[in-house]
């Protein structure tokens, strides 16, 4: 990442070193009293070139921007364990990608095979079973998954072509997915796998491909980003108890700090911190940026909402959204975003999951009859051998602050119903009672 940031700073260097020759030139030659025609080319070839060298520098620094930004992501949202090793070679691939083949009008339209790459993304949530989810459907002779764990695709990187929402032209459509398709299915990365033949995309239209990256379902952006860029694309989402998913969410960073802080007394400084810290720090954010307090009797309350997720998620994004801890369950918040994205659509485009259904069955199997219908697949079940993910243990979480979140969640839950208009959203973690008895 240094040494392609460099390269590009040293470009900028030699383009006002041109710069400053040139106008030394022209004095010259205008000091010779040459003609007012030859004058005039002169002025219009010097200014295509400052065009040039400053177009040069703000793209420069935009990829810059852009890699450091993708180096907070990817440190602060992937799993420890499934982070690339070597970043820098993750950085200068996007900023490569980025940089080569400028958006043409003359660009060619990719084969059928590969506009429909991928068939479809998990989108979400973060600790919600994506990664179970995964390892499932890797088990599959027909699905493919994408070379690169968690892309992050369409939360970091944009298009300098893109509308203020995330939204691409058409005529910047084909190169922005055919440089997400050589991040994230990667043909030469497939071909250091065993059994290289089992990836093989081109020429296989019959095989399923599919991405999972939970921060999309947090990012507005990407809703508009995905949707105009890969219409073919089906999406998921798994959402689970968000209490539980909260307090998951709080192991896995305690876990995350354990493993980064060497030093002990760095590490006690940074893990002093209760669940009910975390909660709330998140609570503040939430309500600084209208939220919360949320009325569900309100008639406006939607739309207000709607207004203060924008606000929410752009503060959380700025900071990788590694401690959105209650925000991250707010599902109502990030599905309105991308039911308007897909409007009616989202009938046929996008799949709601709740992640307790994954669970083995007393058969001693998953079943996953919905998911594999909707991607098309020809199956029911799959063989459940053990537990796919585990996080470090803390401890069960306090029966106090269980009951408080069940109650700061519920009025969400109930537009989340609302929502979704199925039955299977009624009360969908068996809430009701354990509230009437508190």
């Amino acid at each position: 990442g240094i040494r392609t940031m460099r390269s590009r700073t040293h470009r900028v260097q030699n383009g006002l070193i041109m710069l400053i020759v040139s106008t030394a030139t022209i004095s010259l030659l205008w000091s010779s009293h040459i003609t007012k025609d030859i004058s005039s080319q002169i002025r219009n070839a010097f200014s295509a070139m400052i065009t040039h060298i400053v177009d040069e520098k703000k793209d420069s620094y935009e990829i810059m921007g852009n890699e450091m930004e993708s180096n907070i992501r990817i440190e602060t949202e992937n799993e420890p364990n499934r982070m690339d090793d070597n970043r820098e070679e993750m950085e200068n691939v996007i900023a490569d990608i980025i940089v080569s083949s400028p958006i043409s009008d003359n660009e060619s339209s990719p084969d059928e095979t590969e506009s429909k790459i991928p068939t479809f993304i998990v989108a979400g949530t973060q600790k919600g079973g994506t990664e179970a989810l995964l390892k499932y459907l890797k088990k599959h002779r027909e699905i493919v998954p994408s070379s690169r764990y968690e892309p992050h695709w369409f939360d970091k990187v944009s298009s300098r072509h893109e509308y203020a929402n995330g939204t691409l032209p058409e005529s910047a459509v084909v190169n922005y997915a055919r440089k997400y398709r050589d991040y994230a299915f990667n043909a030469a990365q497939y071909k250091k796998r065993k059994n290289p033949e089992r990836f093989e995309l081109k020429g296989h239209p019959e095989r399923i491909t599919f991405e999972k990256t939970p921060l999309y379902m947090f990012v507005p952006k990407a809703a508009h980003r995905i949707k105009s860029t890969l219409p073919h694309t089906k999406i998921i989402f798994l959402l689970r108890d968000p209490v539980e998913r909260a307090y998951s969410h709080y192991k896995f960073i305690k876990s995350r700090m354990m493993k980064r802080f060497k030093n002990k007394n760095l590490r006690d400084k940074h893990l002093d911190h209760r669940f009910e810290d975390f909660i709330q720090k998140d609570l503040r954010a939430l309500q600084s940026t209208g939220v919360i307090p949320f009325d569900k009797n309100d008639p406006l309350a939607l739309v207000k909402l709607d207004e203060a997720w924008e606000r929410y998620s752009k503060l959380k994004m700025d900071r990788g959204a590694w401690d959105a801890v209650i925000g991250r369950g707010l599902y109502v918040a990030q599905l309105r975003v991308w039911w308007k994205v897909y409007g009616e659509q989202r009938k046929e485009k996008i799949l709601v999951v709740k992640s307790e259904d994954m669970r083995p069955k007393e058969d001693g199997y998953i079943h996953l009859e919905d998911i594999f219908d909707f991607i098309g697949i020809v199956g029911d079940k799959i063989k459940h051998k053990r537990e796919i993910h585990h996080t470090d243990d803390f401890g069960p979480m306090r029966e106090k602050t269980k009951m408080k979140l069940r109650r700061f969640y519920s009025d969400f839950n109930d537009a989340l119903e609302e929502l979704l208009k199925t039955t299977v959203w009624q009360d969908p973690w068996s809430w009701n009672e354990s509230l009437e008895k508190n």
